[in-house]
């Protein structure tokens, strides 16, 4: 997770604490998650060795 990610969720975290989060805050929360769940699926290191190198043949 990255920094601004936490800092992200931290403030949603918090609007849920208060119970002021609404729709748009469960979709950013929803979105936020979902994006965090795919880098700890798919880390960098990983992502290197999956995806096929820029070199072009022909």
């Amino acid at each position: 997770m990255s920094p601004e990610q936490l800092k992200t969720l931290q403030k949603l975290n918090r609007l849920f604490e208060e119970g002021s989060a609404g729709p748009t805050q469960i979709k950013k929360l929803s979105a936020l998650l979902a994006e965090i769940n795919q880098q700890v699926n798919f880390p960098e290191d990983t992502l290197i060795e999956v995806l096929p190198s820029n070199k072009i043949t022909y």
